[in-house]
């Protein structure tokens, strides 16, 4: 299993209203999309918006899931999105 898509929090695009990136649409969810949290339970969500993400030097847009929960987090980036850009992520151990 693992992280296949891109989480931002609504929170987050709340903070960003006045800036270019949030001027993109946010489409509402399929009948048939199901979004799971890290314990397997339903997570609900807004839609997905589509967000330019800057990581030198790569310049991607990236489609995000929108969900309101509270979290330490703005956005998580999945796993797709890392090899996209040949990240190596590693923890400190």
């Amino acid at each position: 299993m693992g992280i296949f898509v891109n989480i931002i929090h609504g929170g987050a695009l709340n903070i960003m209203e006045d800036t270019p990136e949030a001027t993109r649409v946010m489409t509402s969810p399929q009948t048939q999309s199901h979004l799971f949290a890290f314990d397997g339970n339903e997570m609900p969500f807004s839609g997905t918006i589509s967000l330019p993400v800057r990581a030198d030097p790569y310049n991607v847009i990236t489609e995000f899931y929108v969900v309101d929960v509270e979290s330490p987090h703005n956005a998580i980036l999945g796993r797709l999105w890392l090899h996209m850009i040949k990240v190596i992520p590693s923890t400190y151990h």
